[in-house]
């Protein structure tokens, strides 16, 4: 999953969910078997891994921000005109914590200086035009703190130090805290930013709006009320886990991790999503993305040193494959021979005239049973090496 503007190879996922009148929907064309024996590797491990040997100091931190994720809405999910990502979600951890748009925090580091106690969360955006300024854009997190005093004092302090004027009130959330901020710079831009207490939780959400002119605060705030909503309705499925128990949850789920290429470093930790989690990862079009998803049955998917999504069958993983390649190549990618050993597998690599080989680094994918598979490096072919580790660590595993 990976930030893209082309979609032409998205047709090919067309032709394969629109059935016509009541003829019956074609199957997939069977994967091409493979010879694992003859597969290249290089020096990656292909015998699962004992994930628990990964776990560290963060990873139940990690493992509830997921946690959190699932229980969260995406933009499209409660309005579907932001069918693009903005940029990909991601978790919130005292490692990594938030920094709320428009306050006079420099970054995540000065607001958890300033604003200390965050344990898990998430956050995740969406956009409704590919350009940047084209159209409204939301961004919005789930901070869990360690204590509900201190999520009420983040709120105060976001209160305190957030640009504007009080905004409109939330139709249906009298208690939330709303600030309007018009930036007028080379164009003119108006903030919509809201939060709201839950306990331990502290939600938040900043609209931007580059096109409203004068600003239309009753569409914005229905926007954001929209959003409130969802968010409120999902967390009904959350139940917190105790900090202290952070350390016994889970790493793995149904052995998926563990027969996921592991990550190189234990900064970069792996783990397992279910779906609506893995919905925030979007690169571009999220509603494709949710559309292919959907009718692939992906339950579950797993992001370590290489990727694996579970589909709900061999058919359906076919089907993805295409629709996950689209979501992680761009304009800069071209399709290339795939390893030789593998029959079914494409990759991409940057155009020639690409100057910079990191705006479009290869990447692999293929499908082995039910399982799509997914391998990006800065060098092809230690891209198709891990292709075909990850191949070997899911061989014979249902």
């Amino acid at each position: 999953m990976r930030k893209t503007r082309a979609y032409s190879t998205f047709a090919a996922l067309a032709l394969l969910l629109g059935a016509c009148g009541d003829d019956p929907e074609p199957a997939a064309p069977p994967a091409p078997q493979v010879d694992v024996a003859k597969l290249d590797s290089g020096n990656y491990p292909t015998t699962p891994l004992d994930v628990e040997n990964t776990r560290t100091a963060m990873s139940g931190a990690l493992r509830e921000s997921i946690r959190i994720a699932a229980a969260s809405p995406t933009p499209y999910d409660y309005d579907n005109r932001f069918i693009f990502a903005a940029r990909p979600g991601h978790p919130v951890t005292a490692e990594a914590p938030p920094w709320y748009p428009g306050t006079d925090f420099e970054n995540g580091k000065d607001t958890s200086a300033a604003i200390p106690g965050v344990v898990a969360g998430w956050e995740t955006a969406g956009q409704r035009r590919e350009e940047f300024s084209a159209g409204r854009e939301i961004d919005t997190m789930v901070v869990r703190y360690e204590t509900a005093d201190q999520a009420r004092f983040a709120a105060d302090e976001i209160g305190k130090r957030t640009k504007g004027v009080p905004g409109p009130v939330i139709p249906d959330h009298p208690n939330v805290q709303t600030r309007v901020d018009i930036n007028k710079g080379s164009y003119t831009t108006q903030y919509l930013r809201a939060w709201l207490l839950r306990g331990d939780l502290l939600i938040h959400a900043s609209l931007s709006d580059p096109i409203s002119i004068p600003f239309d605060a009753a569409a914005d705030a229905d926007i954001v009320k929209r959003f409130f909503d969802k968010q409120l309705e999902l967390l009904a499925s959350y139940k917190p886990t105790p900090v202290a128990d952070f350390g016994k949850l889970p790493l793995d789920v149904d052995g998926l991790l563990a027969h996921t290429l592991p990550a190189k470093t234990k900064e970069n930790e792996g783990a397992a999503y279910p779906v609506q989690a893995v919905l925030h990862l979007a690169g571009s079009r999220r509603d494709k993305l949710i559309a292919a998803i959907t009718d692939a049955g992906i339950d579950y998917a797993s992001f370590a040193g290489g990727s694996v999504f579970r589909a709900r069958d061999a058919d359906a993983a076919i089907r993805y494959m295409v629709a996950e390649a689209t979501d992680s190549t761009t304009e800069d990618h071209m399709k290339v021979d795939g390893p030789a050993e593998m029959p079914g597998a494409e990759c991409y690599n940057a155009k020639p005239e690409v100057k910079y080989a990191s705006d479009a680094p290869p990447m692999c994918i293929t499908t082995i049973g039910r399982y799509v598979i997914k391998s990006q490096s800065m060098n092809l072919q230690d891209a198709q090496h891990q292709l075909a580790a990850q191949y070997k660590l899911l061989h014979g595993f249902s």
